[in-house]
């Protein structure tokens, strides 16, 4: 009786020991895991430039059938100003906000530089009128662009715009309608029927389109515009890339849609018809209100 009491002792030692090493042996398999985790995590908060696609130099680099591009003779000078939030940035951490971000202070400051100037303002949909000449442009102009559709538009940006009565164009995100920190559509209706504001699409999703599946980016595309044109009764007439990533097929989606025009990030002043698909802008961080009119008035002379 003892023998078999001892075996049986001596089996569920051995089954407990093994259950024992095997969650040991499983333990510090996932704190390795968690310790190499956490060191990569370190590392990327010690990195202190990291950059948002934004400014990534990889996005701006044309397609090599375009890089030849561009330099005809029939130029003009429009000036399209970049910016997307225009606001307060209360969380000090969040960096790529920061990178992004304009107070409202110093915007109006803009705004007031323009008018004290007597710069007029256009929509990009005007631009390809401009270049044909069948719009009047005057050469103290700007065009002011605001990427994503964030609520700050209409909150800080839009009763600016009214004060001034300055026009601007705004690229909203389809799916991102109504979103936490995203324009909703009675917003978005009320901007429209202004007068002072166009509507342009930034996708559906805000997808990287120069590394997406081609249907899938042609979708993103089309879509959104047609989507756009049934919900809020209205022409869709421009296009901003995400993080102004695109490529040979992305500019053919923009052109098959039925768009007339779409901005890009790649930085300068000088617009014309062979770049009328992915226009250069310049970023509001290169001048201050005291600045921006000699600024503009420099660049590409």
């Amino acid at each position: 009786m003892r023998k078999k009491e001892l075996k049986k002792y001596t089996f569920l030692l051995v089954a407990m020991s093994i259950v024992a090493l095997v969650f040991f042996v499983a333990f510090f398999v996932e704190l390795r895991k968690s310790t190499q985790l956490n060191v990569q995590i370190n590392k990327l908060i010690e990195k202190q430039n990291i950059e948002a696609p934004y400014y990534d130099k990889s996005v701006l680099q044309l397609p090599d059938n375009l890089k030849n591009k561009g330099l005809g003779l029939n130029r003009t000078k429009i000036p399209i100003i970049m910016y997307h939030y225009v606001e307060y940035v209360k969380d000090d951490g969040d960096l790529i906000r920061k990178s992004l971000d304009i107070i409202p202070s110093l915007f109006e400051g803009h705004l007031l530089a323009l008018r004290k100037a007597n710069y007029e303002t256009y929509f990009v949909k005007d631009i390809p009128d401009i270049l044909d000449g069948s719009t009047h442009y005057s050469t103290q102009s700007a065009i002011l662009t605001f990427d994503d559709g964030y609520e700050d538009f209409y909150t800080v940006v839009f009763p600016l715009l009214k004060k001034y009565h300055v026009r601007a164009t705004v690229y909203v995100i389809y799916n991102y309608i109504g979103r936490s920190g995203f324009l909703d559509e009675k917003q978005i209706a009320e901007l429209a029927e202004s007068g002072l504001v166009e509507i342009g699409s930034h996708t559906l999703d805000h997808v990287y389109l120069k590394q997406a599946p081609d249907q899938y980016a042609e979708k993103q595309i089309v879509e959104s515009k047609q989507k756009f044109e049934e919900r809020f009764n209205i022409k869709i007439k421009t296009f901003a890339y995400p993080y102004g990533a695109f490529n040979n097929k992305n500019i053919e989606s923009v052109k098959k849609a039925g768009y007339t025009a779409a901005v890009s990030v790649i930085s300068g002043v000088m617009q014309e018809n062979e770049n009328l698909f992915y226009m250069s802008r310049i970023r509001p961080g290169l001048f201050t209100p005291q600045t921006i009119i000699r600024v503009i008035e420099q660049m590409n002379k």
